[in-house]
């Protein structure tokens, strides 16, 4: 427990040192009509988070297992990796949505293999399964890296929600003798708290794609395995479901209006809340509450219908909340 509790906190100061060097270094994120924030900020906060999780992880696995962490946590980890040093030099370079797409397709591809390759798999019986859990774990990689790069659009809200499932699936794992993986949830959990304070409520710096998507990618790969691994399979989705179900509506109104997908905008729900007049802080803090009820109603006791009911139910009435307002304020189109 000492080796572990003196990694996370290693890996939070190492995070905060990053990240005070990322302000210092000053690469702005310069506000356009799209932008939520309304002055130039520093931007790449996220470097410290992952470069500090990248590098305490396997620390963390050398001082309490005795060794390196194996293929099946290392492919990850190198996903991980390569797609936020892609992200990087997007925020800087803003490359074609079509490339974006063709990494974090990799980086997808690159944690299935590493997910195969531990001593847990089984392959289906045929054909079939594994074409269509392939299908299924790719399409659950992009999409969720993808929503919790969109959601991070006010100060707190991708960090602190990230944050707070990563603690909660630490204990999950924990529950099922899953020592990697609980670790690399405590460690993540660590490096993204030490972000906050830097960023929530008001913001000195923020995480940037590079952050945004590679620990999305993180939680992404946390959430296929806590459904291999723990007793409730569907927890990540559950907890992020403020946020899958934000992104998948926003995008579905996108398409039904004829407004290009690839194209920035501030029609989210989080952001049309946010320009209706409701404060930021108070938005962020719904979220956080999201992440926090999803949780509680995926461990009820009770069947899934009823459990999905209740996680639905206040995504809902904050869609009809937010429309609501945003229909009786001028604030332009959406």
């Amino acid at each position: 427990m000492i080796p572990l509790i003196i990694c996370c906190l290693s890996a939070a100061i190492l995070s905060a040192i990053l990240i005070r060097h990322m302000i210092r270094v000053g690469v702005m994120d310069i506000p356009g009509h799209r932008s939520s924030h309304t002055r130039p900020t520093p931007k790449g906060g996220g470097i410290g988070i992952i470069i500090a999780f990248l590098l305490v992880f396997p620390v963390s696995q050398l001082w309490t297992q005795g060794d390196l962490p194996g293929f099946a946590l290392l492919l990850p980890l190198l996903a991980i990796a390569l797609l936020a040093l892609f992200s990087w030099l997007d925020d800087i370079h803003s490359y074609r949505a079509a490339l974006k797409l063709g990494v974090q397709g990799i980086a997808a591809v690159m944690v299935l293999a590493g997910m195969a390759l531990s001593p847990e798999f089984h392959l289906p019986l045929t054909p079939f399964m594994l074409m269509a859990s392939f299908a299924t774990g790719f399409f659950w990689l992009v999409y969720t890296t993808n929503a919790l790069n969109f959601i991070d659009g006010i100060n707190g809200l991708a960090a602190g929600s990230m944050a707070i499932a990563s603690l909660i699936l630490a204990t999950a794992f924990n529950h099922v003798d899953q020592t990697g993986l609980t670790h690399a949830a405590l460690i993540l959990a660590a490096c993204l708290l030490a972000f906050l304070p830097f960023n929530f409520p008001k913001a000195r710096i923020f995480m940037g794609d590079v952050g945004s998507q590679g620990a999305g990618l993180a939680i992404a790969w946390f959430g296929l395995q806590a459904a291999r691994e723990t007793a409730h399979p569907f927890i990540v989705p559950f907890m992020l479901f403020g946020i899958l179900f934000d992104v998948a509506f926003t995008l579905l109104r996108r398409v039904f209006a004829g407004d290009p997908l690839a194209q920035a905008h501030r029609s989210h729900l989080y952001q049309l809340a946010t320009r209706a007049g409701l404060s930021p802080v108070v938005v962020t803090l719904i979220y956080w509450f999201f992440v926090l009820w999803g949780a509680i109603s995926c461990i009820l006791p009770w069947s899934f219908g009823l459990r999905l009911a209740l996680v639905l139910l206040p995504q809902v009435l904050w869609m009809l909340f937010v429309m609501f307002h945003a229909r009786q304020t001028p604030i332009g189109k959406w």
